[in-house]
């Protein structure tokens, strides 16, 4: 649950180390640990690759934030709103309204078109739509861009950095999370979300979301020491 140190050689490699030093004291299960930093690098360009939404993605999201019915309501009463609009802009075409009363009509309008929104709803649709197009984003990116990327989505990657040297979760900023529940992983791909919290897992970590690459097992399954590398 603490962060790691990032290190660069004069050789130009890096590493992500546990620096025991840093705890003033505590005792870290991975103390002296440490994996070159394109390890952890290359796996979360996997999970990136592998993230896959269906076509039902917003449904299924809105069903788990419990907002489905209320959305419905505000699109039903936005439509009637964007009716109104219409009507009054025809009126205003066929010379029923001067200019001064139709402007501001249409103004009032249109602010309660603003106000007609549930935030937490409109948080994970556009949480959505970065998560679903975020493959080609990430081909396309930088080291930067792509370090922005995973700063928007993550609050955590979670490292086993002792024994198999490999993220073991990732830890998904609140408007995502919801988001990452309902995504799956293209088939083929090595990488597969596991949902389901581990017991045994801190309080630190939750809601975590765990990924397994081919046939190795799940820190849940060996217990083994995590540590966290926080994003910043």
């Amino acid at each position: 649950g603490m962060p790691m140190w990032a290190q660069t050689y004069n050789s130009g490699r890096g590493y992500y180390r546990e620096e025991t030093r840093s705890r003033s004291g505590e005792v870290c299960p991975a103390e002296g640990a440490s994996m070159p930093c394109h390890v952890p690098e290359g796996q979360i360009g996997k999970i990136v690759e592998a993230i896959e939404l269906g076509p039902k993605w917003l449904e299924e999201v809105l069903a788990i934030i419990s907002l489905r019915d209320q959305v419905q309501k505000i699109r039903e009463e936005r439509g009637k709103v964007q009716e109104k609009l219409r009507r009054m802009a025809k009126a205003y075409m066929d010379g029923l309204f001067p200019d001064d009363e139709y402007h501001r009509q249409k103004r009032l309008l249109e602010m309660e078109l603003e106000g007609l929104l549930v935030p937490e709803a409109n948080a994970a649709e556009e949480a959505g739509k970065l998560v679903k197009d975020l493959p080609n984003l990430w081909a396309g990116a930088n080291l930067t861009e792509r370090h922005k990327l995973l700063m928007s989505m993550l609050d955590a990657i979670y490292v086993d950095a002792r024994d198999e040297k490999r993220i073991v979760a990732v830890k998904p900023k609140p408007a995502f999370r919801p988001v990452f529940q309902v995504a799956t992983t293209k088939e083929g791909s090595g990488v597969e979300l596991l949902t389901s919290e581990p017991p045994e897992s801190p309080p630190e970590a939750r809601p975590c979301f765990w990924w397994r690459r081919g046939r190795v097992e799940l820190p849940v399954q060996k217990n083994l020491p995590r540590t966290c590398y926080r994003l910043s």
